[in-house]
């Protein structure tokens, strides 16, 4: 190192940043690229994944209610099915039945 006269008298040595100094700054900012670049990476991958499940979230929520709805009717139906007046009437549309004395009109096919 170079050694330069002060005001004074006395001399001080100039420092200059060697190599090893700008080549430390260097690895540092390189090590925080790298983190910054993985934290953001890892971010951006836990936000599409919270999109996704908003998304099947949506989905069988909606799925529910449609099974919910099927399960009210379903069970209306079966309180229609215990009376006997729905059988009756099952049994007359469906299987053809009739009762004593009365006479069943077919219509031509």
């Amino acid at each position: 190192m170079k050694k330069t006269p002060v005001a004074n008298g006395d001399t001080a040595e100039r420092k200059k940043p060697g190599r090893r100094i700008f080549r430390r700054r260097i690895f540092h900012w390189l090590i925080l690229l790298v983190g910054l670049s993985f934290v953001g990476n890892t971010g951006w991958q836990l936000w599409r994944q919270q999109l996704e499940m908003d998304g099947q979230i949506a989905e069988l929520n909606e799925k529910k209610t449609q099974l919910v709805e099927q399960q009210k009717n379903l069970q209306l139906e079966i309180v229609r099915l215990n009376t006997p007046s729905y059988i009756e009437q099952l049994a007359r549309e469906q299987l053809g039945l009739v009762r004593r004395g009365e006479i069943m009109i077919a219509p031509k096919k």
